[in-house]
């Protein structure tokens, strides 16, 4: 097996007006789990590699790096270092289990010593997992589950450390050997191994390799398999590594001479790590094309990454999921580096813009605790409790999150411009009213009444599972026509995936007396006669962006100040579009309601220009519901077997 085999991937992208041929580096890592000592003991077969020799002393636990994977990338070891920078910072992103991540101490990059008071372990088991390099960098973190209830907090502590070595083998302890032909090649390592684990059972922490004792092996492990998270591999260590390529380096100065490489010189190359563009390959590829300023880099290899896992052999045959997180953290690590090489910043959507995130996610669990298993087990309708449930529990959190700001902030500004009264401040804490239209199996209003705010759901026809949230949750089943809708005391009106109302939604939120404050998530793309919407001619953002900006628009002509939010609901149709005050600034002395009562008043000519906007549109048709269609179809097919009955009837005379 050839462990410096990469390849490159060659394919045509016109960089200019003149086609021009370019090449791209492909993801190629080989893994070598089924080499590890603790397989191979589980297979009975003797053990032919010793693990690498303890320079630290003799240390009873004999422990050992082990390489199991390798891939050589395009990046270089500054693009290596801000991957893990980020990847320490940005935890959540990396194991989605981790809510959030603290940093407990970082000694920085001072070049001493990292050996302190803070040193969670004792100096030759930090000799172990450092093998004998000196730190630059010690950062230690506490990584916060997103289920607090069910899943431990626990600590890690993170070396950033740097040697002279020569490539090792895939599958072989990582036995370094200096050579003063690669001078120039420093092996990096991100080393990461488990702290303290704090159990939710008992306010005890256990800290594994602590300053005063190293536990027995039999037991070491036994603590890390009872304590650590789920998520986290019951091992001692492990690290990622980056070895330059010092070819790679002198061929990245040669090329500063040449305007461009010809794709023959590819076709011809001797060096390791490059095939011929027209060999297969099975390795999947980065899709992302490469700027044109960027291509040579992007189809040289600059070195390996590595992934080394510190072993004993006594941590049990590692699980088929066990290897496949590694793996993708592997890929990720890669697929990391070069997007961060071309510059390549991933377009996310923006969350947590009117509600952080740590109050939504806390909002969320609660939630989620309360109602996610009881309506997943007995959800009676068709639809799949998985999506719907699981997504209305997330609309909910966020509303009721957004809701407890909305007091906090009416209160807040009462008590800056008028001393605190005991009556206002009661009315200010009161919880917001509202009204769901098209509220569809209602179990979003459910959980709203539940949580204290009064309002009620309306749905063209009821569903099975209204019957089950009891006398506390009102829901009507009636066809609305939005144009004859008057709406009087209600804070906040919800269109939540309305279909043909959902067009309607500011609309209704204006007219309202006094007007009210709305949220309206588009889904189904309807006008505001009930129709579908006629898409004009050329969206490149595509049709849910084009509706967005319909509605947007419709926005625009009621007054309001548009605010936009990404919710986080397993739906691609999650964007968030809320009106909670008009356009005007708001005048000193005037709390939110004030402001929208006058401006309500005095926007008179905004008013007509909805009234224009409707009568334009035309008439609008209340879509029939699936009982009334299917009424209708019986009837029809009825009065079809009558009339042919009736025929046959007088051709018998």
């Amino acid at each position: 097996m050839n462990l410096n085999a990469g390849s490159v991937h060659s394919k045509a992208t016109s960089m200019s007006d003149d086609a021009t041929a370019t090449t791209e580096f492909v993801y190629d890592a080989l893994f070598s789990f089924d080499d590890l000592p603790n397989r191979k003991q589980k297979q009975q077969t003797r053990h032919t590699q010793k693990p690498q020799e303890d320079r630290a002393g003799s240390d009873q636990l004999q422990l050992g790096w082990y390489q199991v994977a390798k891939a050589p990338v395009p990046f270089n070891e500054d693009v290596f270092w801000k991957v893990l920078e980020r990847w320490i910072l940005e935890a959540p992103s990396i194991i989605p289990p981790v809510l959030k991540v603290e940093i407990l101490h970082d000694t920085g990059e001072a070049g001493q010593n990292v050996h302190d008071s803070t040193s969670p372990f004792t100096l030759k088991r930090e000799q172990l997992l450092l093998d004998s390099k000196t730190p630059f960098r010690a950062i230690q973190r506490k990584l916060l589950p997103r289920r607090s209830n069910k899943d431990p907090m626990m600590k890690e502590q993170i070396y950033f450390v740097r040697s002279l070595s020569m490539p090792s083998s895939c599958g072989e302890p990582s036995e370094e050997k200096k050579d003063s032909s690669l001078s120039k090649s420093a092996r990096s390592y991100a080393i990461f191994a488990p702290v303290t684990i704090t159990t939710t059972s008992s306010s005890s922490s256990s800290s594994l390799f602590n300053n005063n004792n190293i536990p027995q092996e039999q037991d070491e492990i036994q603590i890390m398999k009872a304590s650590l998270p789920f998520y986290y591999p019951k091992i001692r260590g492990f690290r990622y590594g980056y070895i330059p390529d010092p070819e790679g380096e002198e061929s990245d100065d040669a090329d500063e001479d040449s305007d461009h490489r010809g794709e023959e010189q590819y076709e011809y190359e001797d060096r390791e790590g490059v095939v011929e563009p027209n060999s297969s390959n099975t390795s999947a590829s980065i899709n992302e094309a490469a700027p044109a300023n960027k291509a040579k880099a992007l189809c040289k290899r600059f070195g390996w990454i590595t992934l080394d896992l510190l072993l004993a052999g006594d941590e049990g045959e590692f699980t088929e999921k066990m290897q496949y997180a590694f793996k993708e953290l592997f890929k990720k690590l890669y697929k990391w580096g070069v997007n961060t090489t071309k510059g390549f910043t991933k377009s996310r959507i923006q969350h947590d813009v009117m509600v952080p995130k740590d109050l939504y996610l806390k909002t969320y669990s609660r939630l989620k605790g309360m109602y996610a298993q009881k309506w997943m087990q007995a959800w009676p309708e068709k639809t799949d409790p998985r999506k719907f449930v699981f997504e209305d529990i997330a609309i909910a959190s966020w509303l009721v999150a957004l809701w407890e700001l909305e007091r906090e902030d009416e209160c807040e500004h009462r008590h800056e411009h008028a001393p605190p009264q005991p009556q206002l401040q009661q009315q200010f804490q009161r919880k917001q009213t509202f009204v769901d239209l098209g509220c569809g199996n209602g179990l979003l209003t459910h959980i709203l009444n539940e949580e204290g705010h009064k309002g009620i759901g309306v749905d063209i026809v009821a569903r099975k599972v209204w019957d089950s949230y009891g006398v506390g949750t009102q829901l009507e089943a009636r066809t609305l026509i939005p144009n004859e809708v008057e709406l009087e005391d209600i804070d906040w009106i919800i269109g939540n995936h309305a279909d043909e109302l959902a067009p309607w939604i500011p609309i209704i939120a204006m007219r309202a007396k006094p007007m009210a404050r709305f949220v309206v998530i588009p889904c189904c793309f309807f006008d505001l006669n009930g129709s579908r919407y006629s898409f004009p001619k050329g969206y490149p953002e595509g049709k849910y962006k084009a509706y967005q900006s319909y509605i947007c628009s419709i926005i625009e002509i009621c007054g309001y100040e548009l605010q936009t939010e990404s919710l986080r609901i397993p739906s691609t149709k999650n964007m968030a579009l809320v009106g909670m005050r008009m356009k005007k600034e708001k005048q000193s002395g005037q709390d939110r309601h004030d402001n929208i009562d006058a401006q309500g008043s005095s926007n008179d000519d905004c008013r007509a220009k909805v009234d224009d906007l409707v009568r334009k549109s035309g008439l609008f048709v209340a879509r029939l519901s699936d009982k009334d269609k299917q009424a209708l179809q019986r009837s029809k097919y009825t009065a079809k077997m009558l009339a042919k009955e009736n025929g046959c009837r007088k051709s018998t005379f």
